[in-house]
Protein backbone atom coordinates (compact mmCIF):
# COMPACT_ATOMS: atom_id res chain seq x y z
CA UNK A 1 0.00 0.00 0.00
CA UNK A 2 1.68 2.79 -0.91
CA UNK A 3 -0.06 6.60 1.04
CA UNK A 4 1.68 10.36 0.56
CA UNK A 5 1.13 12.54 3.62
CA UNK A 6 0.97 16.17 3.56
CA UNK A 7 1.74 18.21 6.52
CA UNK A 8 0.31 21.93 6.29
CA UNK A 9 0.06 23.35 9.43
CA UNK A 10 3.34 22.15 11.37
CA UNK A 11 2.45 23.18 14.77
CA UNK A 12 -0.20 20.55 15.13
CA UNK A 13 1.90 17.38 14.47
CA UNK A 14 2.75 14.85 16.97
CA UNK A 15 2.69 14.56 20.96
CA UNK A 16 5.81 12.55 20.17
CA UNK A 17 7.78 16.14 19.68
CA UNK A 18 6.12 18.16 22.29
CA UNK A 19 8.12 16.96 25.25
CA UNK A 20 11.79 16.87 24.66
CA UNK A 21 13.93 15.32 27.27
CA UNK A 22 17.48 15.67 27.06
CA UNK A 23 18.67 11.79 26.41
CA UNK A 24 21.73 10.06 28.01
CA UNK A 25 24.32 9.86 25.33
CA UNK A 26 27.96 8.62 25.62
CA UNK A 27 30.43 8.35 22.87
CA UNK A 28 32.93 6.01 21.15
CA UNK A 29 35.34 4.97 18.57
CA UNK A 30 34.30 1.57 17.17
CA UNK A 31 36.90 -0.70 14.60
CA UNK A 32 34.75 -2.05 11.88
CA UNK A 33 36.52 -4.12 9.73
CA UNK A 34 35.39 -4.15 6.26
CA UNK A 35 36.38 -6.72 3.39
CA UNK A 36 35.08 -5.28 0.15
CA UNK A 37 35.99 -3.64 -3.35
CA UNK A 38 37.79 -0.12 -4.54
CA UNK A 39 37.94 1.03 -7.78
CA UNK A 40 40.71 3.38 -8.38
CA UNK A 41 39.88 6.21 -10.37
CA UNK A 42 41.35 6.71 -13.37
CA UNK A 43 41.63 10.81 -13.31
CA UNK A 44 45.45 12.79 -11.92
CA UNK A 45 45.65 13.39 -8.55
CA UNK A 46 43.84 17.24 -8.10
CA UNK A 47 47.26 19.88 -7.94
CA UNK A 48 45.31 22.67 -6.90
CA UNK A 49 41.40 24.27 -7.34
CA UNK A 50 41.90 25.49 -10.78
CA UNK A 51 42.08 21.56 -11.92
CA UNK A 52 39.19 20.90 -9.50
CA UNK A 53 36.47 23.29 -10.89
CA UNK A 54 37.97 22.35 -14.05
CA UNK A 55 36.75 18.99 -13.34
CA UNK A 56 33.73 19.34 -12.46
CA UNK A 57 33.23 21.79 -15.42
CA UNK A 58 34.39 18.71 -17.81
CA UNK A 59 32.53 16.63 -15.83
CA UNK A 60 29.13 18.07 -15.99
CA UNK A 61 29.01 20.24 -19.48
CA UNK A 62 26.42 19.93 -22.47
CA UNK A 63 28.39 16.99 -24.37
CA UNK A 64 29.73 14.69 -21.18
CA UNK A 65 29.52 11.18 -20.68
CA UNK A 66 26.68 10.81 -18.43
CA UNK A 67 28.19 7.86 -16.91
CA UNK A 68 30.95 8.31 -14.57
CA UNK A 69 32.41 4.58 -14.27
CA UNK A 70 34.02 5.19 -17.61
CA UNK A 71 36.50 7.11 -15.11
CA UNK A 72 37.00 4.05 -12.85
CA UNK A 73 39.21 1.23 -13.23
CA UNK A 74 39.02 -2.55 -12.42
CA UNK A 75 37.91 -3.35 -8.67
CA UNK A 76 40.65 -4.01 -6.46
CA UNK A 77 39.78 -5.85 -3.01
CA UNK A 78 40.55 -4.90 -0.11
CA UNK A 79 40.48 -5.35 3.78
CA UNK A 80 41.13 -3.24 6.32
CA UNK A 81 39.82 -1.71 9.67
CA UNK A 82 38.44 1.86 10.24
CA UNK A 83 37.78 3.83 13.13
CA UNK A 84 34.33 5.06 13.45
CA UNK A 85 33.65 7.66 15.55
CA UNK A 86 29.66 7.31 17.18
CA UNK A 87 27.59 8.31 19.34
CA UNK A 88 24.99 6.41 21.29
CA UNK A 89 21.56 7.55 22.90
CA UNK A 90 19.14 6.43 25.31
CA UNK A 91 16.07 8.30 26.44
CA UNK A 92 16.10 9.50 30.15
CA UNK A 93 12.93 7.36 30.70
CA UNK A 94 12.97 3.89 29.32
CA UNK A 95 10.08 2.12 27.46
CA UNK A 96 9.24 -0.70 25.25
CA UNK A 97 10.19 1.35 22.20
CA UNK A 98 14.05 1.66 23.96
CA UNK A 99 14.53 -1.72 22.61
CA UNK A 100 14.29 -0.29 18.89
CA UNK A 101 17.68 1.12 17.76
CA UNK A 102 17.58 3.97 15.22
CA UNK A 103 20.68 3.52 13.46
CA UNK A 104 21.36 7.26 11.82
CA UNK A 105 23.79 8.33 8.87
CA UNK A 106 24.25 12.22 7.55
CA UNK A 107 25.03 13.36 4.45
CA UNK A 108 27.42 15.01 2.38
CA UNK A 109 28.83 18.24 4.03
CA UNK A 110 28.03 17.18 7.41
CA UNK A 111 29.27 15.02 10.77
CA UNK A 112 26.76 13.22 12.81
CA UNK A 113 26.10 16.73 14.77
CA UNK A 114 23.93 16.92 12.03
CA UNK A 115 21.15 15.00 13.91
CA UNK A 116 21.55 17.44 17.16
CA UNK A 117 22.07 20.57 16.33
CA UNK A 118 21.27 23.83 18.98
CA UNK A 119 17.71 24.20 20.20
CA UNK A 120 14.84 22.28 18.98
CA UNK A 121 16.92 21.64 15.63
CA UNK A 122 17.93 18.22 17.60
CA UNK A 123 16.08 14.97 15.66
CA UNK A 124 18.00 12.67 18.64
CA UNK A 125 16.10 14.57 21.50
CA UNK A 126 12.93 14.05 19.68
CA UNK A 127 13.48 10.37 18.77
CA UNK A 128 14.72 9.52 22.55
CA UNK A 129 11.89 11.53 23.98
CA UNK A 130 9.70 9.36 22.01
CA UNK A 131 11.08 6.63 23.44
CA UNK A 132 13.63 5.15 21.09
CA UNK A 133 17.54 4.66 21.38
CA UNK A 134 19.96 6.62 18.93
CA UNK A 135 23.29 5.50 17.21
CA UNK A 136 24.97 8.27 15.41
CA UNK A 137 28.53 7.97 13.56
CA UNK A 138 30.73 10.22 11.72
CA UNK A 139 30.78 8.58 7.58
CA UNK A 140 34.67 7.53 7.08
CA UNK A 141 36.61 10.58 5.72
CA UNK A 142 34.32 12.74 8.40
CA UNK A 143 34.78 14.39 11.54
CA UNK A 144 36.45 12.13 14.00
CA UNK A 145 36.69 9.06 12.19
CA UNK A 146 39.53 7.82 9.75
CA UNK A 147 40.64 10.26 7.35
CA UNK A 148 41.32 8.19 4.67
CA UNK A 149 42.22 8.62 0.72
CA UNK A 150 39.87 10.74 -0.70
CA UNK A 151 40.44 9.20 -4.08
CA UNK A 152 40.57 5.32 -3.59
CA UNK A 153 38.97 4.72 -0.51
CA UNK A 154 36.46 7.13 0.64
CA UNK A 155 34.19 5.27 -1.75
CA UNK A 156 30.30 4.65 -1.49
CA UNK A 157 30.75 0.66 -1.78
CA UNK A 158 32.96 0.96 0.72
CA UNK A 159 30.80 3.37 2.97
CA UNK A 160 28.09 0.76 2.62
CA UNK A 161 30.05 -1.58 3.97
CA UNK A 162 31.07 0.29 7.09
CA UNK A 163 27.30 1.12 7.64
CA UNK A 164 26.59 -3.25 7.10
CA UNK A 165 29.45 -3.87 9.45
CA UNK A 166 28.08 -1.58 12.21
CA UNK A 167 24.97 -2.64 11.86
CA UNK A 168 26.06 -6.35 12.79
CA UNK A 169 28.21 -5.40 15.14
CA UNK A 170 25.17 -3.95 17.14
CA UNK A 171 23.11 -6.83 16.17
CA UNK A 172 25.04 -8.99 17.71
CA UNK A 173 26.17 -7.44 20.91
CA UNK A 174 30.00 -6.68 19.48
CA UNK A 175 30.03 -2.78 19.08
CA UNK A 176 30.28 -2.37 23.08
CA UNK A 177 29.29 -3.72 26.39
CA UNK A 178 27.28 -0.46 27.27
CA UNK A 179 25.03 -1.21 24.21
CA UNK A 180 22.47 -3.95 24.54
CA UNK A 181 21.31 -5.96 21.96
CA UNK A 182 18.60 -3.83 20.35
CA UNK A 183 15.17 -5.89 19.05
CA UNK A 184 14.88 -3.97 16.02
CA UNK A 185 16.74 -1.58 14.12
CA UNK A 186 15.71 1.12 11.67
CA UNK A 187 18.19 2.77 9.63
CA UNK A 188 17.40 6.38 9.44
CA UNK A 189 19.74 8.10 6.32
CA UNK A 190 19.62 11.74 5.25
CA UNK A 191 20.70 12.66 1.65
CA UNK A 192 23.97 10.52 0.94
CA UNK A 193 23.27 8.59 3.86
CA UNK A 194 19.95 7.68 3.07
CA UNK A 195 21.12 6.22 -0.40
CA UNK A 196 23.53 4.13 1.96
CA UNK A 197 20.52 3.03 3.85
CA UNK A 198 18.27 2.35 0.83
CA UNK A 199 21.37 0.14 -0.19
CA UNK A 200 21.87 -1.47 3.16
CA UNK A 201 18.28 -2.97 2.40
CA UNK A 202 18.59 -4.01 -1.06
CA UNK A 203 21.77 -5.68 -0.35
CA UNK A 204 20.95 -7.23 3.32
CA UNK A 205 17.45 -7.01 3.88
CA UNK A 206 17.79 -9.09 6.82
CA UNK A 207 19.94 -6.45 8.79
CA UNK A 208 17.32 -3.90 8.90
CA UNK A 209 13.47 -3.85 10.27
CA UNK A 210 12.75 -0.57 8.68
CA UNK A 211 14.08 2.59 6.95
CA UNK A 212 13.84 6.04 6.92
CA UNK A 213 15.11 7.88 3.69
CA UNK A 214 15.02 11.43 4.62
CA UNK A 215 16.51 14.40 2.04
CA UNK A 216 16.03 12.05 -0.93
CA UNK A 217 14.17 10.93 -3.89
CA UNK A 218 15.00 8.42 -6.27
CA UNK A 219 15.93 10.94 -9.02
CA UNK A 220 19.29 11.91 -9.81
CA UNK A 221 18.60 14.50 -12.78
CA UNK A 222 19.38 17.35 -10.62
CA UNK A 223 22.68 16.43 -8.81
CA UNK A 224 24.72 18.11 -11.36
CA UNK A 225 23.30 21.22 -10.18
CA UNK A 226 25.06 20.64 -7.10
CA UNK A 227 28.48 19.71 -8.66
CA UNK A 228 28.11 22.73 -10.81
CA UNK A 229 27.41 25.38 -7.90
CA UNK A 230 29.97 23.81 -5.66
CA UNK A 231 32.60 24.11 -8.76
CA UNK A 232 35.01 21.71 -6.59
CA UNK A 233 36.83 23.74 -4.07
CA UNK A 234 39.66 22.31 -2.50
CA UNK A 235 38.64 21.92 1.42
CA UNK A 236 42.27 22.26 2.47
CA UNK A 237 41.77 25.99 0.41
CA UNK A 238 38.68 27.04 1.56
CA UNK A 239 39.32 26.08 5.00
CA UNK A 240 42.62 25.74 5.74
CA UNK A 241 42.64 26.33 9.34
CA UNK A 242 40.65 23.06 9.56
CA UNK A 243 41.83 21.23 6.67
CA UNK A 244 44.99 22.45 5.55
CA UNK A 245 46.14 18.78 5.85
CA UNK A 246 43.82 17.31 3.69
CA UNK A 247 44.37 15.45 0.32
CA UNK A 248 43.28 17.73 -2.99
CA UNK A 249 40.68 14.88 -3.42
CA UNK A 250 38.79 16.52 -0.33
CA UNK A 251 36.11 18.79 -1.72
CA UNK A 252 34.02 21.55 -0.70
CA UNK A 253 31.47 24.51 -1.70
CA UNK A 254 32.91 28.01 -1.97
CA UNK A 255 30.46 29.95 0.44
CA UNK A 256 27.11 30.38 2.84
CA UNK A 257 25.34 31.57 0.06
CA UNK A 258 25.95 28.14 -2.11
CA UNK A 259 25.26 26.29 0.97
CA UNK A 260 21.88 28.10 0.95
CA UNK A 261 21.46 27.09 -2.93
CA UNK A 262 22.09 23.54 -2.27
CA UNK A 263 20.69 23.11 1.13
CA UNK A 264 17.97 25.30 2.46
CA UNK A 265 14.82 27.42 1.37
CA UNK A 266 14.80 31.46 1.74
CA UNK A 267 13.56 32.50 4.57
CA UNK A 268 12.64 29.30 5.76
CA UNK A 269 16.15 29.31 8.26
CA UNK A 270 17.77 31.20 10.88
CA UNK A 271 20.78 33.24 9.25
CA UNK A 272 22.46 32.15 12.25
CA UNK A 273 21.99 28.34 11.91
CA UNK A 274 23.33 28.93 7.81
CA UNK A 275 26.47 30.47 9.61
CA UNK A 276 27.53 27.62 11.53
CA UNK A 277 26.42 25.17 8.84
CA UNK A 278 28.89 26.87 6.79
CA UNK A 279 31.38 27.17 9.73
CA UNK A 280 31.22 23.79 10.44
CA UNK A 281 31.27 21.58 7.14
CA UNK A 282 33.05 19.03 6.19
CA UNK A 283 34.11 18.25 2.58
CA UNK A 284 32.97 15.42 0.54
CA UNK A 285 35.36 12.87 -1.88
CA UNK A 286 35.68 12.79 -5.37
CA UNK A 287 35.94 8.92 -4.46
CA UNK A 288 32.08 9.40 -3.71
CA UNK A 289 31.37 11.40 -6.18
CA UNK A 290 32.75 9.45 -8.99
CA UNK A 291 31.45 5.98 -7.51
CA UNK A 292 27.53 6.63 -6.09
CA UNK A 293 25.97 4.87 -8.85
CA UNK A 294 27.57 1.34 -8.27
CA UNK A 295 25.59 1.12 -5.19
CA UNK A 296 22.22 -0.79 -6.00
CA UNK A 297 19.04 0.90 -5.61
CA UNK A 298 15.76 -1.48 -6.27
CA UNK A 299 15.15 -3.40 -2.66
CA UNK A 300 12.75 -6.12 -3.99
CA UNK A 301 13.20 -8.49 -0.88
CA UNK A 302 12.49 -5.85 1.72
CA UNK A 303 9.15 -6.56 3.00
CA UNK A 304 9.41 -3.71 6.30
CA UNK A 305 8.37 -0.13 6.38
CA UNK A 306 9.61 2.21 4.35
CA UNK A 307 9.31 6.00 4.23
CA UNK A 308 10.75 8.28 2.06
CA UNK A 309 10.86 11.55 3.08
CA UNK A 310 12.00 14.42 0.28
CA UNK A 311 11.65 18.50 1.35
CA UNK A 312 9.86 20.53 -0.71
CA UNK A 313 12.22 22.29 -2.56
CA UNK A 314 15.04 19.94 -2.04
CA UNK A 315 17.49 21.01 -4.88
CA UNK A 316 19.87 18.19 -5.08
CA UNK A 317 17.07 15.30 -5.45
CA UNK A 318 14.12 17.13 -7.11
CA UNK A 319 15.09 20.29 -9.10
CA UNK A 320 13.85 22.43 -5.71
CA UNK A 321 10.27 21.27 -6.74
CA UNK A 322 9.65 17.73 -5.18
CA UNK A 323 6.00 17.63 -5.78
CA UNK A 324 5.45 14.92 -8.49
CA UNK A 325 8.50 13.62 -8.63
CA UNK A 326 8.71 11.24 -4.95
CA UNK A 327 4.95 11.09 -5.19
CA UNK A 328 2.33 10.88 -8.15
CA UNK A 329 2.04 8.35 -10.92
CA UNK A 330 5.65 8.53 -12.19
CA UNK A 331 7.37 8.28 -8.52
CA UNK A 332 9.88 5.48 -8.93
CA UNK A 333 8.89 4.60 -5.05
CA UNK A 334 6.31 1.63 -5.87
CA UNK A 335 8.82 -0.40 -8.03
CA UNK A 336 12.20 0.22 -5.78
CA UNK A 337 10.60 -0.96 -3.08
CA UNK A 338 7.74 -3.20 -4.21
CA UNK A 339 7.66 -5.79 -1.38
CA UNK A 340 7.67 -2.56 1.63
CA UNK A 341 4.92 -3.01 3.75
CA UNK A 342 3.82 -0.38 3.94
CA UNK A 343 5.59 2.07 1.34
CA UNK A 344 4.78 6.11 2.35
CA UNK A 345 6.06 9.00 1.37
CA UNK A 346 6.36 12.71 2.93
CA UNK A 347 6.74 15.83 1.23
CA UNK A 348 8.12 18.65 4.11
CA UNK A 349 6.85 21.85 3.43
CA UNK A 350 9.03 25.20 3.55
CA UNK A 351 12.31 23.31 3.59
CA UNK A 352 15.08 22.96 1.34
CA UNK A 353 17.96 19.94 1.30
CA UNK A 354 19.07 20.13 4.54
CA UNK A 355 15.86 19.52 6.21
CA UNK A 356 17.46 20.09 9.81
CA UNK A 357 18.80 23.16 9.53
CA UNK A 358 14.97 25.01 8.58
CA UNK A 359 12.64 26.49 11.52
CA UNK A 360 9.91 23.71 10.87
CA UNK A 361 12.41 20.43 11.37
CA UNK A 362 10.37 19.43 14.33
CA UNK A 363 7.55 19.01 11.87
CA UNK A 364 9.11 16.30 10.45
CA UNK A 365 10.39 14.61 13.49
CA UNK A 366 7.15 13.67 14.36
CA UNK A 367 6.15 12.34 11.51
CA UNK A 368 9.18 9.88 11.94
CA UNK A 369 8.45 9.09 15.04
CA UNK A 370 4.65 8.28 14.12
CA UNK A 371 5.10 6.47 11.52
CA UNK A 372 7.87 4.12 13.40
CA UNK A 373 5.22 3.60 16.15
CA UNK A 374 2.16 2.61 13.81
CA UNK A 375 3.69 -0.05 12.28
CA UNK A 376 5.62 -1.38 15.41
CA UNK A 377 8.91 -0.24 15.08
Amino acid sequence: MVSTLLVLLLPAVSAAVLAVREPKCFHLIVPVHVDTQSYPLLVPILKNGYEATELVLQATKRDANPDPSVLLGKPVNISTTFSIASTYCTPSKHSDKSSTLQLLSHGLGFDRSYWNLDGDLNYIAAATSAGYSTFSYDRLGNGASTIADPYNTVQTIIELAVLTGITSLIRSGSISEKIPIPKKIVHVGHSYGSSLSNALAATRPELSDGIVLTGYSLNATYQPWFLRASAFHLASENQPKRFSSLSSGYLTWGDKFTNQYAFLKYPHFDPEVLDKAEAGKFPFTLGEILTGGLIPVAAPNFAKPVLLMAADADLIFCGSDCHGVVDGPYAANPKVFAAAQPLETYIQPNTGHGMNLHFNATGWYGVVQDFLGKNGL
